[in-house]
């Protein structure tokens, strides 16, 4: 039986959070807009939690977790970052656009091809913020050795490389960022004399860990659900990894949380083909908000993660009437390496 944990209020949060090192990126608080049309046609109330308007070279989800990332980066006295990601990849995008504002050289070990037609979406953007860029198959493993040796010709070369993927606050980033963004929102619509049933966010653990640990110090377990909608083939034991991501997060700011897998909701049937293949249901849900919002999702995260979400509404998972928030990581980028695909409709 799970003894009573204790709770925080919203400043008590805050001021533990404060106590990490950060360099600030993002345009804080991200609003939080409600969306009446597209509400009056599911028959809730929905409402963007817009972290795509983080302000850094495009915004996104990542700048949040990139102003604890990168000051662990200039304490280690790195001039050169380190990363590998997916091709795709936002936080590519927003990690190169931060290390430039510090003066910090970025190296990309990026998994996939270069698109055959040139440079799009977010691969245009990292050369465009002088990016060296390295195109990479192999598993996790085989990456990490590669960015080591990229690493070692660096410091021969004088340089004083960082590699983010190894560093400790890679994961407890992303998670003090998101509860951070909870607690904006809670605050966003308390103003607005809501309170949120559901939040739905794409997460492959981190940023969800965030969530869940923010309402876990809140002591608002059972008060509303939150949950991740996967965009790649999980780990079965994805529930234990967010959990122990946000256990981690919470030691770092000295505050005491009991976060277990009982309490992570992974959603994993949105994911299709995998990483970064649209969904037909990905698409509908961009064409959707784009019509009744002027919203642009984007077909590799957020598409999927709105499926979800309307998957939820329509099936009676999530009650008429309720107040349901989704968080918009951004990536809208993306869109233009899946041009043909979005225009097809348009064509015929």
């Amino acid at each position: 039986m799970r003894r009573v944990a204790r709770t925080y209020g919203p400043e008590e949060i805050r001021r533990a959070i404060g106590q990490v090192p950060r360099r600030r990126f993002a345009f804080l608080p991200t609003p939080l807009e409600a969306c009446p049309r597209l509400s009056e046609q599911l028959g809730v109330r929905l409402w963007l939690k817009r972290d795509d308007q983080t302000g850094l070279a495009f915004g996104g989800n990542k700048t949040r977790n990139l102003e604890f990332r990168l000051a662990e980066a200039l304490a280690a006295g790195a001039d050169t970052l380190v990363f590998g990601v997916e091709v795709t990849s936002n936080s590519a995008r927003q990690t190169t656009a931060a290390a430039n504002k510090l003066g910090l050289r970025t190296v990309l070990f990026l998994r996939g091809d270069p698109p055959a037609g040139g440079p799009q979406g977010n691969l245009l953007l990292d050369l465009l913020l002088g990016a060296e860029v390295h195109f990479f198959h192999g598993d996790d493993a085989e990456m990490a050795r590669a960015m080591a040796a990229r690493a070692d010709e660096l410091r021969r070369e004088g340089r004083r490389p960082f590699d983010i993927n190894a560093a400790p606050m890679f994961a407890v980033a992303s998670s003090l960022a998101y509860v951070e963004s909870l607690l904006e929102t809670r605050e966003q619509m308390q103003a607005a004399g809501a309170f949120p049933q559901h939040v739905y966010m794409t997460s492959g653990s981190k940023g969800q860990a965030g969530l869940v640990l923010g309402r876990a110090l809140l002591g608002e377990r059972d008060r509303y659900r939150v949950v991740g909608v996967a965009v790649s083939k999980p780990d079965e034991d994805r529930r234990s990894a967010v959990a122990a991501i946000a256990q981690a997060a919470a030691a770092r700011i000295g505050l005491e949380a009991q976060v277990g897998p009982e309490d992570v909701e992974s959603e994993r049937g949105f994911v299709g083909a995998g990483y970064g293949v649209p969904t037909p249901e990905g698409m509908a849900a961009i064409r959707l908000l784009a019509a009744t919002e002027g919203v642009f999702l984007d077909p590799v995260y957020t598409g999927k993660g709105m499926a979800a979400l309307l998957a939820d509404v329509r099936s009676g998972r999530v009650a008429p009437g309720s107040d349901v928030v989704f968080v918009h990581t951004g990536g809208t980028p993306a869109l233009f390496s899946f041009a043909a695909q979005l225009a097809a409709p348009v064509s015929q």
